[in-house]
């Protein structure tokens, strides 16, 4: 199966009839039309038809494998200790450049354009193309020291503020190792991908919002849904409509929760409210129509605005985290977790939340991960679990540049909403705990390097 055009993207809204100079298929357009009149109650039960084969197949790798996992230094990756920790990163990376250095150029090299493009666009990253080859050698042997300086830098107050909450409790050893880890991992990434011809532009279109969400509505089954997008901003101008409802904005491309906006809407004040925790200072707590619209246009980023998609109950605002890995052309589940958000937020990008692992025998809310947790959430029925996993794992298929892809999944009334994937960089979640144990290391180390 061929990969998705990277270059595909809504350009208007959920009632737009075009996509991007390409005219929506009748597909297409269905999908974004039942978007929101699609309760099936018999959708809500998705019953194996082996109950032995779903076991078997979704078996995941490392049931509890997963780094958000609710422990009190979740933030500072201590995971044997530091200064062992440290040990174990630093000599994991010294050791990938030293026995296999065209591997590891090649791959930081990808890594760091993919990086170019992921952050500064299109003409960024294709302008610093040459530079980073040049400078990769330098790239090789310093990453460890040049990850002190930028978490130095980062924790200055003026940059702080741009820094997504995901990343405020790290500590600053912390997150020099977390750095070091993020670019052997990715360059593990990266030689696969520049191995099988994938261009590092790519990284910042497979991060747009945007393209996950024309992804979602060409490639999901029945009973499964992408969000409803309402309007695009782009270059001040809103594309689309912004309806007396309850909203979510966020960047096209971005994450860690950063910019993610919930606004209800007030019929009686004729008003739209945000109450989120993340709101700062500077960020009104009631817009109008008229100023939300001004504000969107002068924010300067990039936004996609959504309608608000309710949880059903008992579930709170919550997101399944679907982590699924593809070495070798078949994707695997790696594992999977539950993601209540914070009291009164709708972003669950935190690391100290009260996680919970997947009961995938019963369809099931499993264990708390968290030591505090009450486990409210245990035992909650998720009927269509089985078949939310079968459906990242064979959308994955369908994307095998990327070893790993981290989906977020929404539970409804009317079945699962699919948000997003995140994917290499800086997306993915098992780069963050990859050094839990020297056998996991090696583990994804042999395979990604052999396959490729």
């Amino acid at each position: 199966m061929q990969e998705l055009d990277p270059g595909v993207a809504l350009k208007k809204c959920a009632k737009a009839e075009w996509v991007k100079g390409i005219p929506a298929s009748p597909e297409s357009n269905q999908g974004i039309s039942q978007s929101h009149a699609r309760v099936d109650p018999s959708k809500l039960c998705f019953p194996p038809k082996n109950e032995n084969e779903r076991k078997a197949v979704y078996k995941p790798i490392w049931p509890d494998y997963f780094a958000r996992r609710g422990q009190h230094d979740a933030t500072n990756w201590h995971y044997q200790g530091y200064w062992s920790d440290t040990a174990r990163v630093w000599r994991a990376y010294y050791s990938f450049v030293l026995l296999h250095p065209v591997k590891s150029y090649l791959g930081i090299r990808h890594f760091f354009r993919s990086l170019a493009y992921r952050v500064m666009g299109e003409r960024g990253g294709a302008a610093l193309s040459l530079i980073i080859s040049l400078m990769t050698p330098v790239f090789l042997v310093f990453t460890p020291l040049l990850s002190l300086l930028a978490v130095g830098v980062a924790k200055i107050p003026v940059f702080r503020q741009v820094v997504p909450p995901l990343f405020h409790p790290f500590t600053y050893r912390g997150w020099v190792n977390y750095c070091v880890m993020l670019t052997l991992v990715f360059s593990w990434h990266g030689y696969k991908q520049w191995k099988i011809g994938l261009e590092p532009s790519q990284a910042d279109r497979h991060s747009s919002k945007m393209f996950w969400n024309e992804f979602f509505l060409q490639n999901l089954p029945d009973g499964h849904y992408a969000t409803e997008v309402l309007a695009t901003v782009q270059q001040g101008k809103i594309e689309g409509e912004l309806p007396e409802t309850d909203l979510i904005i966020k960047p096209f491309c971005g994450g860690a929760g950063h910019r993610l906006r919930s606004l209800r809407w007030d019929g009686q004040s004729g008003a739209y409210r945000c109450d989120d925790p993340e709101r700062t200072d500077n960020e009104a707590a009631i817009y109008s129509p008229d100023e939300l619209e001004h504000y969107l246009r002068k924010i300067g980023v990039e936004m996609v605005v959504e309608r608000w998609e309710k949880p059903r109950h008992p579930l709170p605002v919550c997101s399944l985290r679907i982590l699924t890995l593809n070495v070798s052309g078949k994707s695997e589940l790696i594992c999977s977790a539950f993601l209540p958000a914070p009291d009164g937020s709708v972003s669950t990008a935190y690391f100290d939340l009260d996680t919970y692992v997947l009961n995938y025998e019963d369809d099931k809310i499993g264990e708390p991960l968290r030591v505090t947790s009450d486990g409210k959430y245990k035992d909650i029925h998720i009927p269509e679990l089985s078949d939310v996993i079968k459906t990242c794992l064979d959308m994955h298929d369908k994307l095998p540049g990327h070893i790993e892809i981290s989906w977020d999944v929404m539970l409804t009334e009317a079945g699962p909403v699919y948000l997003e994937g995140n994917v290499f960089p800086p997306g993915c979640d098992y780069k963050l705990s990859i050094f839990k144990t020297d056998e996991s290391y090696r583990y994804l180390r042999d395979r990604v390097l052999d396959s490729a």
